[in-house]
């Protein structure tokens, strides 16, 4: 029998809850330490939709990378969207742990998994933090390798049809630094420390700028697709700890809330 006193040790070994953020809310934000866990929901973001997934897939445990709670709640009353949430997974006795920024800045986290997929790297250091674990990665590129290669393997790696990116196609990509999700503020530290290429998401025009004016090849992956990995990523970190005393599970209600107009036709009849 396991029980969730018994994943809350694994994960908080997995990610210690000191490296998260200081603006964070990570660990167990609903349910009981002793209750017993049968089948765990893994998701990217809780939402009132994943919450009605938890449910009818009999999920004891909802466990997300994205806080559902992450500022504090002055009531709750089901008049908005986190507070509906959360009386839903009390109402159906289903808990919810996050591991955020504890998960991206641990060695072996997703900070790592997200650099695994787009290089080849070795003498990997955080861009922010000591010793291992810290938020970011900067690394020096194994072999050669063109920024148009580059580009071309994170729209295949992440799913992307179309990448926003600054720099010339034939540089040479050196030194990269990468942040999952919106780590656009790092990009300044980046090129500090030698970076010829970031990568993050959510950048800004300014930031941007930087980049063009500074001889910094950037990629923009959107926050989605770069963190949607977390869910068969902590999958497979769980089976292999519980085995078959635990089912696990990836809900399939994650969706990415931006839409791109790719062409935009007109009907000049109307």
């Amino acid at each position: 029998m396991v029980k969730l006193t018994d994943i809350i040790d694994f994960l908080n070994l997995t990610a210690p809850p000191h490296l998260a953020e200081s603006y964070d809310n990570v660990g167990l934000l609903i349910g009981e330490k002793e209750k017993e866990i049968r089948k765990v929901l893994v998701t990217l973001d809780t939402d009132e939709i994943v919450a009605i997934d938890a449910r009818e897939k009999q999920a004891d445990l909802v466990l997300s990378h994205h806080p559902l709670i992450f500022r504090p709640l002055g009531r709750i009353t089901g008049e908005d969207a986190v507070s509906r949430t959360v009386l839903s997974l009390i109402k159906d006795d289903i808990a919810l742990f996050s591991m955020h920024t504890n998960f991206d800045s641990v060695k072996c986290g997703l900070g790592d998994l997200f650099l695994d997929k787009i290089a080849e790297t070795q003498n990997r250091v955080p861009i922010e933090g000591d010793g291992e674990n810290g938020i970011g990665r900067i690394a020096d590129v194994k072999g050669e390798l063109v920024f148009s290669k580059l580009l071309d393997r994170i729209k295949t790696e992440f799913h992307i049809k179309s990448l926003r990116y600054i720099g010339p196609e034939n540089k040479q990509i050196r030194k990269i630094a990468v942040v999952n999700g919106g780590g656009a503020d790092y990009i300044y530290e980046a090129k500090k420390l030698g970076a010829d290429c970031f990568v993050s998401g959510d950048m800004k025009y300014h930031q941007a700028r930087f980049a063009y004016e500074n001889d910094l090849a950037l990629v923009e992956v959107p926050h989605y697709q770069a963190e949607i990995i977390f869910c068969g990523y902590v999958k497979q970190l769980l089976e292999n700890r519980f085995g078959s005393e635990l089912e696990v599970l990836v809900t399939d209600k994650n969706t990415d809330i931006w839409k791109q107009l790719d062409e935009l036709v007109i009907d000049t009849e109307t």
